[in-house]
């Protein structure tokens, strides 16, 4: 096997797993495309734009050439395609969210196949596990090609999982990148299910711990999507408490998203705007010198009311590979990779005492902070490096498993 499809939702974007498994099957001569339902992320790395050759827009609703091949492969394959249809339709009865997504997206999973089957592709790979994932499924039922899914955390797992447990028990393998969430699967779909729990790591090459510096008063740093799940209103909260008890302390906030005038507009009403400084949507290149002058990484996430939640978010590893400790909070994944005490510190969410009286005495004993760094950064080597965890999705992904159903 040599060939494979990803169906996912924006692609390429700022982030760097599904990326960096493209990037790497490319290297090693795989024939791979990439189907995305959305188009591009709003802000892509540098780096990844050379993905833009291999990856197709296959999701608008209002496509032609969604609705055509709809209709030829219903004509071919009623027998599949109608009952499949049904199938997602109704366990999807209790969402609107559910319903709407796999109504919405018959036609591209009619367009996947029907690429997948003019291009003679091999596999089938849902990058997430929700549309992503149905919509693979349908392709790989009515092309008869191997089907596997990656999940990920709660946009993909909690939000919603009708028609969850079958696509886990149909697919080859699943690959789970949180612990917790590889066994919430097996549990939800059985003995039947092959999940696979494998982080997606960091290039421990470049986060190699290099050139790390202390900057000279306490500095924060929080990277990622201004989104509430993050919970940076915390981490705001966080900083004007600490400066409240005289500590010279500032913020640095990356990233981009719709809780960014909300999130200046709380800097402001708590006096510690002159201390947070959003800096917007960063490469990685440019994220790198934060890593090594912050005091902490903070990452207050929180679990949404809709089930939306983090996993093990890469800048948490990548803050971590440079030697960076982590202040977060007992939500979803996080705990996998940061231990309280020993390679950063763990508090409730939404929690801002308790995170303040945890971040505290590290800032008065600055030799504890960098031992919590130096644990972090063996934590990472042990558990979190992108090649060897790369090389168990290659297996897998190239591995000629049960494949679909096609009659």
């Amino acid at each position: 096997m040599n060939s494979v499809v990803y169906v996912t939702t924006a692609f390429p974007t700022q982030a760097f797993f599904l990326e960096n498994e493209v990037h790497r099957l490319l290297a090693r001569g795989v024939r791979v495309r990439v189907l995305r339902l959305r188009g591009p992320g709003q802000n892509v790395q540098p780096e990844h734009r050379v993905l833009e050759a291999v990856t197709t827009s296959v999701g608008s609703p209002f496509a032609p050439a969604g609705w055509l091949a709809l209709l030829r492969w219903l004509i071919r394959k009623p027998h599949v395609l109608i009952p499949d249809a049904l199938r997602m339709i109704w366990a999807s009865r209790g969402s609107l969210y559910a319903l709407a997504g796999h109504i919405g997206y018959l036609p591209a999973a009619a367009r996947v196949a029907s690429l997948v089957e003019r291009e003679r592709f091999d596999r089938i790979h849902g990058g997430w596990a929700h549309f992503p994932g149905s919509v693979a499924y349908l392709a790989a039922r009515l092309t008869g090609r191997r089907f596997s899914l990656a999940a990920h955390a709660g946009s993909d797992l909690y939000r919603t999982q009708a028609f969850l447990a079958e696509k886990v028990r149909a697919a080859d393998f699943v690959a789970a990148c949180v612990r917790g969430n590889a066994e919430m699967l097996r549990t939800l779909a059985g003995p039947a299910s092959h999940v696979e729990w494998i982080y997606h790591g960091v290039d421990l090459t470049r986060f190699d711990g290099s050139g790390r510096v202390r900057a000279a008063t306490p500095q924060f740093l929080t990277v990622g999507r201004l989104h509430a799940g993050k919970g940076y209103d915390t981490a705001i909260r966080v900083l004007a408490r600490l400066r409240e008890r005289g500590f010279d302390a500032r913020l640095e906030l990356v990233g981009d998203g719709p809780e960014r005038e909300r999130l200046a507009t709380l800097a402001a009403e708590l006096g510690v705007t002159d201390a947070a400084t959003f800096r917007g949507a960063l490469p990685q290149r440019d994220i790198l010198p934060l890593y090594r002058s912050a005091w902490l990484l903070l990452a207050p996430s929180r679990v949404l009311s809709n089930g939306r939640r983090d996993g093990i978010p890469n800048v948490i590893v990548e803050a971590m590979g440079m030697g960076l400790a982590c202040a977060g909070t007992q939500a979803a994944g996080l705990e996998e990779a940061v231990t309280h005490g020993v390679t950063g510190t763990l508090t409730a969410p939404d929690d801002v005492e308790a995170m303040v009286a945890a971040i505290e005495p590290l800032l008065r004993d600055p030799a504890a902070l960098d031992r919590l760094g130096e644990a972090a950064r063996r934590r990472v080597h042990e558990g979190f490096d992108v090649e060897s965890n790369f090389e168990r999705t290659f297996q897998l992904l190239m591995s000629t498993g049960r494949a679909g159903a096609s009659r």
